[in-house]
């Protein structure tokens, strides 16, 4: 009984995905690619960082795993990035900028669950729950921007080059390779800052704030302007998104984590609620023409 909650997670995001894939195969070749070499990503960036950096662990307690990583963790960044870039892709964030507004994106959805999953014992971080951000250290929601920024860079950049010719569109599958190397990149500098600068366990919070300001200056205003262009959150491939947010509320409320910490229920549902206020409404006929088609 103890693992039943970890096989209702797998069984859920292996449903999720599966209706994922179902989407993007309605949509052609490229998304199908995108979206399955986003797994192998998600598999190679938790292993290497629990490899390399050791930071974290996940609990052994999920039943389908390669390595040290379950795999629903990897369906689950794939349909996240996925998502992201639909998103930045309806609001009609120009190509240069949309990494960027990915990574925004992808961050509002770690401060809905990550804190709450660590006190359900889903996964655990080297500092105690009253460090960090509420046991998260600020080095994990500085790397999920570069996780979301490489993924997507990389992406779009094959995108581009598939344009005019088409065969080029399978590097699409190697693509977890340049992204996990744009990861390790931008997390030198914040190590560095981390060494010389923030001794505390889990510390650095200025960097990553410094660094989401600038994600903010350089994607937000687009992401903003063509934000009536958004499909509802309801809609696919979103409806993912708002099932991790239901997870967080729902999860929170029936461990009793709300009640010890009744500022993890307002972070949620401010993250819920600002998700719904970008995608909470129907396409209109102007904002589907300012905007793109969702990938």
């Amino acid at each position: 009984m103890q693992r039943l909650p970890y096989a209702v997670i797998e069984l859920a995001m292996v449903a999720l995905f599966l209706v994922s894939l179902w989407d993007a195969g309605r949509k052609g070749r490229g998304p199908v690619l995108e979206l399955l070499s986003a797994v192998p990503f998600g598999l190679l960036l938790e292993q290497g960082d629990i490899m390399i950096f050791g930071s974290y662990a996940y609990n052994q307690a999920f039943f389908l795993k390669i390595g040290l990583v379950p795999i629903a963790i990897a369906l689950a960044w794939a349909m996240i990035i996925r998502s992201c870039m639909a998103i930045s892709d309806a609001a009609g964030v120009p190509a240069r900028l949309a990494p960027f507004s990915d990574a925004l994106l992808a961050i509002l959805l770690d401060l809905s669950f990550d804190t709450i999953a660590i006190r359900q014992g889903l996964w655990h971080w080297q500092i105690r729950l009253d460090q960090g951000f509420f046991g998260v250290p600020a080095g994990n929601y500085y790397a999920w921007l570069f996780v979301a920024l490489g993924f997507s860079a990389w992406t779009r950049l094959i995108r581009r080059w598939a344009r005019t010719r088409p065969r080029l569109g399978w590097l699409q599958l190697i693509v977890p390779l340049p992204a996990y190397a744009t990861l390790l990149a931008g997390l030198v500098p914040f190590i560095a800052l981390e060494r010389i600068v923030f001794f505390g366990p889990g510390g650095g919070y200025p960097v990553f704030l410094a660094s989401l300001a600038l994600f903010l200056a350089l994607a937000g205003p687009s992401l903003l302007r063509g934000r009536r262009a958004i499909p509802p959150a309801f809609s696919l491939p979103l409806l993912p998104r708002l099932a991790l947010h239901a997870y967080a509320l729902i999860a929170g409320a029936l461990l009793g984590i709300f009640l010890r910490a009744p500022a993890l229920l307002a972070v949620s549902l401010a993250m819920l609620g600002l998700e719904l206020w970008l995608t909470g409404h129907f396409v209109s006929r102007a904002g589907a023409v300012r905007g793109r088609a969702v990938a």
